[in-house]
Parts: structure tokens; C-alpha cells; sequence
């Protein structure tokens, strides 16, 4: 399982550099384009939008190196089996709350009908989709992660992050 975690994590890791590339080539293109033509209208939602689904997209690769930002002050007073208890229950909270979050976007793409303004033949539906389909594949990763350092707890590496 950590093979495929860490396969996850590059695969993850390197859509959101390509989305963070395709932001940067945009915004070169609409300088170089500002001095010929007036620039590109669309450049700034795209960038923003590629910035946000980079996010989102490495999110999924923290998940399932178990990276994200965390609290562990609880983690460091308990010991033995209540501390891989605990692992595994922070797993499940952070997996459901991931669940949350994707239905939510899910309802805001489903019913978005709004068009982008320099953009429009495209809607912010096809924005918002990707958020709830990140969110489920960190659900995933979260789990997955979770069953993985339950299953290893005090093992040589002791699921050192």
C-alpha cells in the first residue's frame, strides 16, 4: 500500500506543477502580448482557476503522504495502542470532513449556471467540478493513509511522516 501512497503522492505532485507551469506560461504569454495586442482577457480567470485546482490537486498527494498540517499535542501524550487509536480516528474526521467539503461543491457545480465573463462558451460549473473530485480522491488518500499507519504502527519507521 505505501507503493501505490507514494504513486499517489508523484502522480498528484505532478499534475499540480503542470497546472502551476500552464498558470506561469499564460501569464508570460499575456505580458509578451500586452506590448503587441493589449494582452489576452481571459488570462487572469484561467490563472486563477489553474491555481486553485494546483491546490487542490497537491492536497491529494499530502493526504496520502500524511503531510498536511496537523495538531499532534494529543499524539504526544498518549502512548502505544490509544496512540494508533488516535491515528486512526483523526483519519476518519479528516476523511469525512474531505466528504463535506466535496458534497458541498458538488451541489455548487451542479447548480452553477453562471458563464465566465471573459471566457463565455464556459461556465463556473466546469471550475467547480474538479474541487468535489479532488476532495473524494483526498477522502481516499486520507484513508488509505490512515489504514496504512494503523496496520504499521511501531514498525522501524514508527509512520514518520
Amino acid at each position: 500500500m505505501k507503493k501505490f501512497l507514494d504513486a499517489v503522492d508523484r502522480i498528484s505532485t505532478w499534475s499540480a506543477v503542470a497546472c502551476f507551469v500552464a498558470m506561469a506560461l499564460i501569464m508570460t504569454v499575456n505580458i509578451v502580448a500586452r506590448f503587441m495586442s493589449g494582452g489576452l482577457p481571459w488570462y487572469m480567470e484561467s490563472s486563477q482557476y489553474l491555481n486553485v485546482w494546483c491546490v487542490f490537486i497537491a492536497g491529494v498527494g499530502l493526504c496520502a503522504k500524511n503531510d498536511h498540517l496537523r495538531i499532534d499535542a494529543l499524539e504526544g501524550i498518549l502512548k502505544g495502542v490509544a496512540k494508533k487509536w488516535l491515528r486512526l480516528v483523526i483519519a476518519l474526521f479528516t476523511a469525512l470532513f474531505f466528504a463535506m467539503v466535496a458534497a458541498a461543491f458538488f451541489l455548487l457545480a451542479g447548480k452553477s449556471r453562471q458563464l465566465i465573463s471573459t471566457m463565455p462558451p464556459l461556465r463556473m460549473a466546469y471550475v467547480y467540478w474538479l474541487i468535489p473530485i479532488m476532495c473524494v480522491l483526498s477522502a481516499a488518500a486520507t484513508l488509505l493513509r490512515g489504514i496504512h499507519d494503523f496496520r504499521t504502527f511501531g514498525r522501524e519507521e514508527d509512520n514518520i511522516c
